[in-house]
């Protein structure tokens, strides 16, 4: 019983030591504490904003008391047709959810270039199935959303390591 105990604990320890975390989890730098987020696709900057409060920072509302802004510059969704029959009826599309995104602070220094995101899914369809494809077309854009979210936030995280922490004043935002 104590040697597992013992291995669970150096197990854990280990876990911990190599920087594993759960998904999700992220633990982001005091700069990014009060993120503006902004860009043209709703939904998007509201996922976006609620998968930054999990990670413990707190979204503000505009950008005069933000430590950074993150511009969703541009966000795209394209269906796109990839197969028809022999009576020319779509069997097929090709769903692509594409954003194009960069992270500034208040003083308009670039912490991430404009930077894209590209996530496609295919789609079977049939004119039979018209309400259940509809719904499976729905629940992939909003998968593709929510990958999108999660690959920001991981740039985020990769982003506030390189950011040197001497000298930040909280004080003056624009």
């Amino acid at each position: 019983m104590r040697l597992k105990n013992m291995i669970l604990a150096l197990s854990l320890l280990a876990l911990a030591g190599c920087g594993f975390h759960l998904r999700g989890q992220v633990n982001l730098s005091p700069i990014m504490a009060s993120p503006w987020v902004t860009g043209q696709d709703n939904q998007l900057v509201t996922d976006l904003r609620a998968l930054l409060r999990e990670s413990g920072v707190n979204p503000v509302k505009d950008a005069s008391s933000a430590s950074v802004i993150i511009d969703l510059a541009s966000v795209d969704y394209v269906r796109t047709v990839k197969s028809v029959d022999s009576n020319g009826t779509a069997t097929g599309y090709i769903l692509q959810y594409k954003v194009l995104y960069r992270v500034v602070d208040t003083k308009g220094k670039v912490l991430v270039g404009n930077t894209p995101l590209s996530f496609s899914r295919e789609l079977t369809y049939s004119s039979v199935d018209l309400l259940q494809k509809k719904q499976e077309e729905e629940a992939l854009k909003e998968s593709m959303r929510a990958e999108v979210t999660r690959r920001i936030l991981r740039r985020l995280d990769g982003i506030a390591l390189n950011v040197p922490q001497r000298g930040l004043q909280y004080k003056n935002f624009v």
